[in-house]
């Protein structure tokens, strides 16, 4: 392997990565020529790992995981390249926490509570997990969860930072919690989306299928537990330290998943934030006055010069590109 391949898998390891030098890193499971190279390398990863370490979970996993990136580029060669790929950022980012480091890996002698896996969503994708009870999670730009893949434990729990929407496999037995830094969801078998930004003024879940109950964690102190029917949505205001739950179209807040988004009377100001998280760049707003400008409308396959073009001629607005930064101001 070339020493500047080497030296990003180093820097992993360490946590020094920037955002570019990530995604490079990322790039290099496109690549068929770095294939036996690459996974030499994480092979000998694998050879380094303390000896608490289940080689019987690990070295399958590892198995499993690359097999599921090889499969999926056969079938996108026959797609469009501009086509997200969802699962295949997922699985690169496990497959190379899960050897390198950056997530706790299954031992013999550790507690269950302290086993999990992690997976991420880089900034501009949407990736795709499916835990090991076959709950499926669609995570948005810039979030993470970190899950447990213990059988034997009486609750399923995962832990929640950005966004993300679940189709939780049913269980009466067995409840499905989605731990947030405000509050906690408790889930036996539903559709729902939770958003929770740390930069985000709100913490927001909705509900499409099922029922889920919301309840009190170690930050916010519920005097009952709240329960949402379908078609219902419970904001948590973080400054107002308020809770309102009204009933919405559920649609417009998980279309993200299906690399769409809805904005309805969406001010300048947030529209901003979700289309940095979508495209990856950087909005300044100039003018305070046009960051409460309104919006109505959808993005599919858009690009973010197409959107910014589309705002141009319906708001009263321009834009000028500087380097990595998009700059917005009034007309």
């Amino acid at each position: 392997m070339k020493a500047h391949q080497q030296q990003l898998i180093d820097k992993y390891k360490s946590g020094q990565l920037s955002d570019s030098e990530h995604r490079e890193l990322l790039s290099l499971f496109h690549c068929d020529d770095l294939e036996f190279e690459l996974k030499q390398e994480l092979y000998d990863q694998l050879a380094q790992l303390p000896d608490e370490a289940n080689p019987e979970i690990v070295i399958p996993e590892f198995d499993r995981i690359w097999k599921k990136i090889k499969q999926k580029k056969k079938a996108e060669r026959k797609t469009s390249e501009h086509r997200i790929n969802y699962w295949y950022y997922a699985a690169a980012v496990l497959i190379v926490g899960l050897l390198i480091g950056n997530i706790f890996l299954l031992s013999r002698n550790k507690s269950p509570r302290n086993e999990f896996y992690s997976a991420i969503a880089p900034i501009g994708s949407v990736s795709q997990v499916i835990l090991p009870d076959s709950t499926i999670v669609f995570l948005n730009s810039g979030s993470a969860v970190k899950y447990t893949r213990n059988e034997d434990q009486n609750t399923r729990e995962v832990y929640l930072s950005g966004e993300a929407w679940f189709k939780v496999k049913k269980s009466k037995q067995v409840p499905f919690f989605v731990h947030t830094p405000f509050y906690n969801v408790r889930v036996t078998g539903t559709e729902f989306n939770v958003k929770a930004y740390d930069e985000d003024r709100d913490v927001v879940t909705t509900l499409e299928e099922g029922e889920i109950r919301v309840q009190s964690s170690e930050v916010l102190k519920l005097k009952n537990e709240i329960k949402l029917k379908p078609g219902e949505q419970l904001v948590y205001n973080k400054d107002e330290k308020s809770i309102v739950v009204s009933d919405v179209k559920t649609q417009i807040y998980s279309s993200w998943k299906d690399n769409k988004l809805i904005f309805v009377n969406a001010t300048l100001k947030e529209l901003a934030v979700l289309l940095e998280r979508k495209y990856g760049v950087e909005i300044k707003i100039e003018d305070k006055q046009i960051a409460g400008y309104h919006y109505d409308g959808t993005i599919k396959n858009e690009t973010i010069l197409d959107v910014l073009n589309i705002l141009q001629n319906t708001l009263p607005i321009t834009y000028q590109i500087k380097g990595q930064e998009i700059i917005i101001r009034k007309k």
